[in-house]
């Protein structure tokens, strides 16, 4: 993150390819599928002119920038050596929070449009964490990314009629999440940030944001059954946040038009975001159709993690 700004990027929005091919024909729907999904940073776009080395990792699991030879892991205490970075992984420490995927597990069906994960019914995806140092304003900074993610499901407790057990596999056509990434000043001129608050202690959050890709009611076919599938991002106290509508003011900075969805992220710290999944029979109904900012869901004790930077 650089001190005249700071970034929010977190990809956004992963956890799913969501059109299936038809299995056999069967007029049993699945109850519970293993599965296995998987995100990679297709794109980048960086800025130009200034120093520092900017970075996409062949295996698509990093974007970073700031002083060469620098490790983003790690505040230094030193603009001038730091880098920061957004990265994709399975967990919120260590180094599982920039290894990769893929995410795997179980998830059961959730008859009806509200899941729970007191059920089962809410599958874990990869996470998305944003190294927050501060860098010097002369490096050149993360400005826009795309990401593509897959999800593999199995039927492997389906009604006792049905067969084969376990079901075929399948993979489902991959999702495409472009997003915007923009550093903030930390000390606007307006006295304001881009949403038109105060900036907090440590200075204006920094930006992410998307629009134009739909997220929830994914329809696929599965063995002659059509289900639902819809991407979601877990906040705190199990919550389905931060995701949600952002200011106009910020949608601006992004360069989206109002209404567009994303979140904010700390200044000098490390923010851990955790996608998740859900397959239904029915639609998830949220306020604002096609938002990330789900509302009612019987979600418990899921999270996202911001944390102060440490060494590692």
């Amino acid at each position: 993150m650089k001190q005249r700004n700071r970034l929010t990027a977190i990809a956004a929005g992963l956890g799913l390819g969501l059109v299936m091919a038809s299995g056999t024909a069967s007029a049993v729907q699945a109850t519970t599928w293993s599965y296995s999904t998987d995100a990679n940073f297709t794109g980048s776009t960086f800025e130009t002119g200034g120093g520092g080395t900017t970075t996409q990792t062949v295996d698509g699991n990093q974007l970073s920038w700031g002083a060469t030879g620098g490790n983003f892991t790690v505040d230094t205490g030193d603009a001038e050596s730091n880098r920061s970075a957004l990265t994709i992984g399975t967990g919120s420490t260590g180094a599982s929070r920039y290894s990769g995927g893929p995410a795997t597990g179980t998830i059961n069906t959730t008859f009806g449009g509200v899941p729970s994960v007191i059920l089962g019914q809410i599958g874990t995806g990869v996470t998305f964490t944003h190294f927050n140092n501060p860098i010097s304003g002369d490096f050149n900074t993360l400005l826009r990314g795309q990401v593509t993610d897959t999800l593999t499901l199995t039927a492997i407790a389906p009604a006792p009629e049905f067969s084969p057990i376990p079901g075929p596999t399948t993979t489902l056509t991959p999702i495409i999440f472009n997003f915007e990434f923009r550093e903030t000043p930390n000390d606007p001129a307006s006295g304001l940030c881009a949403d038109g608050t105060p900036p907090p202690v440590g200075g204006c959050g920094d930006l992410f944001g998307f629009s134009g890709t739909s997220t929830l009611n994914q329809s696929f076919v599965y063995a002659g059954e059509t289900y639902l599938a819809s991407i979601f991002v877990l906040g705190p106290g199990g919550g389905a946040s931060p995701i949600g509508t952002l200011a106009a003011g910020e949608c601006a900075a992004l360069g989206l038009a109002a209404g567009c969805q994303g979140f904010k992220t700390a200044e000098d710290a490390a923010t851990t975001v955790q996608f998740a999944f859900a397959i239904t029979t029915e639609p998830i109904r949220v306020p604002e159709p096609g938002s990330l900012a789900l509302f009612g869901l019987a979600f418990a004790g899921l999270g996202f993690a911001a944390r102060r930077r440490k060494a590692g």
